[in-house]
């Protein structure tokens, strides 16, 4: 496994978004979401952006046999809500090549095959209607976005009950680097805290407060 990867898994989704914080980068990608509590990822990206089809249809995509296990599949659908760029299909290839999950700019349906198989999707929601004939793949491993989160072929994707973060992988190195402190620090407060220390003397012990602060 990619050392990062494996680093990155030790970690929880929350204090890597603090990490980011504190280095002013964007990250977070707001409104897309489990479909059910349990399901976490960690891996690199795998991109698909889609757009409007034209005068000449184009497909869906038959990317997902290209993809590596442990990758993350993020589709870009510009997050659209009347039509779905993923079903049972996509999710019973990729559970069986080990992907870690998808994560889609948009809806998805067939969300019964997912919870079968413990296939961890997070979308914008869910939706029955077919994207075949509405959208069609513009390009596969390209740079996509999920609202104003650009996400590049590589980046870091985590997910879980808490949302979905990107890391950018120029900047994973001290991303995990501070994520690693916020994480100590708040395992050092928690233990005083049980031991019966008041919250805002444990906080302070610890500089709790600068650790999303951004840098200046």
């Amino acid at each position: 496994m990619d050392q990062v990867v494996k680093s990155f898994k030790s970690l929880s989704v929350a204090v890597v978004s603090d990490a980011l914080d504190r280095l002013g980068l964007p990250g977070a990608c707001l409104g897309v979401t489990p479909l059910t509590d349990g399901y976490c990822i960690v891996g690199r990206a795998f991109t698909v952006k889609y757009i409007p089809v034209g005068a000449e249809k184009g497909t869906v995509g038959d990317y997902v046999d290209d993809v590596a296990a442990g990758d993350v599949i993020v589709l870009d659908n510009a997050g659209r809500s009347d039509c779905t760029v993923w079903g049972d299909l996509l999710t019973t290839v990729a559970h069986r090549q080990g992907i870690a999950g998808t994560v889609i700019y948009g809806v998805c349906r067939d969300v019964s095959r997912s919870l079968e198989l413990h296939y961890p999707i997070f979308s914008c929601g869910r939706f029955m209607r077919t994207g075949k004939d509405r959208v069609q793949v513009e390009g596969v491993n390209v740079p996509v976005a999920i609202k104003d989160v650009q996400i590049r072929p590589g980046d870091m994707i985590m997910g879980s009950e808490d949302g979905v973060l990107v890391v950018p992988q120029e900047k994973e190195e001290q991303v995990l680097k501070l994520a690693t402190q916020v994480e100590e620090a708040e395992a050092k407060i928690r233990s005083e805290i049980l031991a019966g220390a008041r919250l805002d003397e444990a906080r302070r012990k610890y500089g709790y407060h600068a650790l999303q602060r951004q840098s200046r």
